[in-house]
Formats: structure tokens, C-alpha cells, sequence
């Protein structure tokens, strides 16, 4: 116990002030959207897909921020990426140098579309 008594707000002001941790530059990024609320703002969650830790969130999911952020950041190999088109046009702007590569969960996607496809054209060639 260290024997005073300290607000909750003074705390909170206090650790807003210790400088952000230096977070090294990850290799390979993985950029998805997010939505504050559904149908409403949207903004890009930048991760470091080696770690899986948050790297970085971007207000909007234009493809000039997107390749704004990579630019500053030249030692990005490859950027992991839904098949977004403007996920795409960032990544191309940006970092021309990398890789550009689906995501599992949207590899799973396509994957999962194409055997819906199959289905249907079965069946249709059934009846």
C-alpha cells in the first residue's frame, strides 16, 4: 500500500501519457475492415500476422490509407488480404515490392463458394 488515495481519472491520464511501446516492423501484414457499427463506419485493422498482434487501425478502409501506412513502412514482404478492391489498390500503391495473398478464413471462402457453385450446377444439370 502506498498510502494516498489517486482518482480513476488521474490514472487514466497518467498511463495516456506514457509514450506508445516501439513495435517492431512486421514482414508480413494482415489488413481486414471492421465496422463500428454494422452498415456504418468501417475502418482497417492492420496486424502483424508472425506475432498476431495489432499493429495499427486506420479510420477507413480507402486504399489511400492504406497505402499511405505501407508506404512509410518499406520492409513489408507480403500483405495478407481479403479480396477487397480497394484492400487491393492499397496494397499495390503501397508496398508494390510484396506479396499480395488471401487469407485462410477467405481462401476458406472462395473455397466454400466454388463447392456451392458445383452444387447448384449439379442440380441443375439433374432436372
Amino acid at each position: 500500500m502506498i498510502g494516498f488515495s489517486v482518482s480513476r481519472s488521474t490514472v487514466l491520464r497518467l498511463v495516456e501519457a506514457l509514450p506508445d511501446p516501439e513495435v517492431p516492423l512486421p514482414g508480413v501484414v494482415g489488413v481486414d475492415e471492421y465496422a463500428t457499427r454494422k452498415g456504418g463506419h468501417y475502418g482497417t485493422v492492420l496486424v502483424d500476422v508472425e506475432s498476431r498482434r495489432p499493429v495499427d487501425l486506420l479510420p477507413d478502409r480507402e486504399a489511400s490509407s492504406l497505402a499511405a501506412w505501407l508506404v512509410k513502412r518499406p520492409g513489408v514482404e507480403v500483405v495478407c488480404r481479403d479480396r477487397a478492391p480497394f484492400f487491393a489498390e492499397g496494397a499495390t500503391a503501397g508496398a508494390p515490392q510484396a506479396v499480395q495473398v488471401a487469407d485462410r478464413w477467405h481462401r476458406w471462402h472462395l473455397w466454400h463458394s466454388l463447392s456451392e457453385a458445383a452444387e447448384r450446377c449439379v442440380a441443375d444439370h439433374r432436372g
